[in-house]
């Protein structure tokens, strides 16, 4: 058993990287917008957004319940029946079907991959050495779309579907992946509550003021972060109008993805480093302040050095992530885990999932203006965000440095 557990953390950066090698991810707008007007591309991600939220929470309940390997096995069967529908699809009604399949991909992984390794660490007795592990797979996630995104963009060159056909193959080492795993509680699983009664224990550990203000934080940032991320591509594809290289949009779009995450990656490696040096409430709201100016930046500039700049779009989920899941996972009991997490990310995402539905309806057809102008709102709203944040800031038992003094 020993010797299984400890292939789990073997192989577990290389599912990481594996689930995050979204081939697609350098094209996935201009492949919809390329069959479909722009308010119907809102509405697919506004979709997308949605069904992840109806599904977030039952899938934490259904790890909790029945364990992270299985949930893990159906979360990677999810993305490869996506991918062959993204294959397909012309229509609208295929692409929502593709995006239902990949959101039921993305909320079955939610919650349950972090408490997979922690668990994994726990059995081996090795839980001192979780924090630095969960960095370390932070970094391999934003490789794995580092790699994936200059291989999708060439791919995507002849045709936006290329990129998908990666997909498809990188699905099913994926799920060859998780086949391998073995259950970290076998054996010593507490199993949850029926669902409601699960949900409902899980909102009475928000009396904590100090998960309280971390939940809010992850719903907040949550939101934040996929604004650059959503429009990223038509950015990349004005800026190549402006230079008069439309034809090179792809091909831009990829590289910038590609230097965008091997930046993320060396940022998410130092994270623990950093929450040390500074503290948990520093690095968050950090990590807040920079997407803000990300946001402010995409809205004010389109040029050459705006493009460099927003490099660092991924930098504040890089530097999040395994902070905020170290200073919230372990304190969150092992049968209601994945669903707290779950519960988290429902609420993160469906706050863009409306928000992404109001920008949709706000579009007047002007497509880059209608962005510029989202952007816009996004900012105020966040810096809004922020100042609420960081006026409540003493709410979290601090970590780091600033706990040393």
């Amino acid at each position: 058993m020993t010797a299984s557990l400890q292939r789990n953390l073997r192989l577990y950066p290389w599912y990481v990287g594996l689930f995050h090698a979204y081939f697609w991810l350098p094209v996935y707008f201009l492949f919809f917008n390329s069959k479909l007007d722009l308010p119907d591309v809102l509405y697919l991600e506004s979709l997308y957004f949605a069904s992840v939220v109806a599904m977030e929470a039952p899938s934490g309940w259904f790890s909790d319940m029945f364990g992270r390997k299985k949930t893990l096995v159906v979360a990677s069967i999810f993305l490869c029946a996506s991918y062959v529908v993204f294959l397909f699809a012309n229509s609208f009604e295929m692409f929502a079907i593709a995006q239902i399949f990949l959101a039921a991909g993305i909320a079955f992984n939610s919650g349950t991959d972090t408490s997979f390794l922690l668990e994994s660490t726990q059995a081996l007795d090795k839980e001192d050495s979780y924090a630095q592990r969960e960095a370390n797979a932070t970094r391999w996630n934003f490789l794995g779309t580092a790699c994936a995104g200059i291989l999708g963009g060439v791919a995507a060159i002849p045709d936006y579907r290329g990129a998908y056909v990666l997909s498809l193959v990188g699905g099913i080492a994926l799920l060859v992946i998780t086949m391998r795993f073995v259950e970290p509680t076998q054996g010593k699983r507490e199993r949850g509550l029926h669902f409601i009664s699960q949900v409902a224990s899980c909102f009475r550990l928000l009396k904590n003021t100090h998960l309280l203000w971390l939940s809010i934080f992850a719903v907040f940032m949550l939101v934040l972060n996929h604004i650059p991320y959503e429009f990223y591509q038509p950015y990349i594809k004005e800026l190549a109008i402006e230079y008069k290289v439309i034809q090179a949009t792809p091909f831009l779009s990829s590289i910038h993805l590609t230097l965008t995450m091997l930046i993320a990656a060396w940022i998410a490696s130092k994270s623990i480093e950093i929450r040390d040096r500074i503290g948990t409430g520093a690095t968050l709201l950090s990590a807040a302040g920079l997407q803000i100016a990300m946001m402010a930046i995409m809205h004010f500039f389109v040029s050459i050095p705006a493009a460099v700049a927003t490099l660092l779009r991924s930098c504040p989920r890089a530097l999040i992530t395994a902070p905020l899941n170290v200073a919230v996972a372990p304190n969150v009991p092992p049968e209601r885990r994945a669903t707290f997490l779950s519960l988290q990310s429902l609420f993160g995402r469906l706050g863009f999932s409306m928000t992404l539905a109001m920008f949709a309806t706000a579009a007047s057809g002007k497509e880059w203006a209608d962005i510029s102008a989202m952007l816009k709102w996004s900012m105020w709203g966040g810096l809004v965000g922020f100042i609420l944040l960081l006026v409540t800031v003493r709410c979290i038992k601090d970590e780091g440095s600033s706990s040393k003094s």
